[in-house]
């Protein structure tokens, strides 16, 4: 099975100059828990921002929901392609003890968002993952 097959189509990403609050609401208004940080008319994704990052960098430490998320995003997220197999990934999430993977196409744009959840059972039990 490949990741396209199982991935959370993702086409929303943020600014590392947008802020907390911004990123924050736009995961509500689309219902998810993870924005690619993408650098404004280059396409280039320089990190990852999740709502757990958002509670515990940011408000768990008092700082302002207009901090820009470049202070406190991800750096340099873990990418897979769309044409990865899900045995694959779930092995190298495995190894480098992430949850989600930024997924790109071929021309390295965002696509969408594999995490811990999509990957079958089978193949999770199968690499150890549950």
């Amino acid at each position: 099975m490949l990741v396209k097959d199982v991935m959370s189509a993702q086409i929303v990403t943020v600014s590392p100059n947008d802020t907390a609050q911004s990123a924050a609401r736009l995961m509500a208004e689309t219902e998810v828990g993870a924005l690619p940080v993408e650098v404004p008319g280059v396409g280039a994704i320089v990190g990852i921002i999740t709502d757990r990052d958002i509670v515990v960098s940011v408000l768990a430490r008092g700082h302002s929901t207009s901090t820009a998320i470049a202070e406190f995003m991800t750096v340099s997220p873990e990418l897979c392609n769309e044409k990865d197999d899900t045995e694959t990934v779930a092995a190298r999430m495995r190894e480098l003890g992430v949850r989600r993977l930024v997924v790109v196409n071929d021309d390295r744009r965002v696509v969408g968002i594999v995490s811990l959840v999509d990957v079958p059972a089978e193949t999770q039990r199968a690499e150890g993952l549950q």
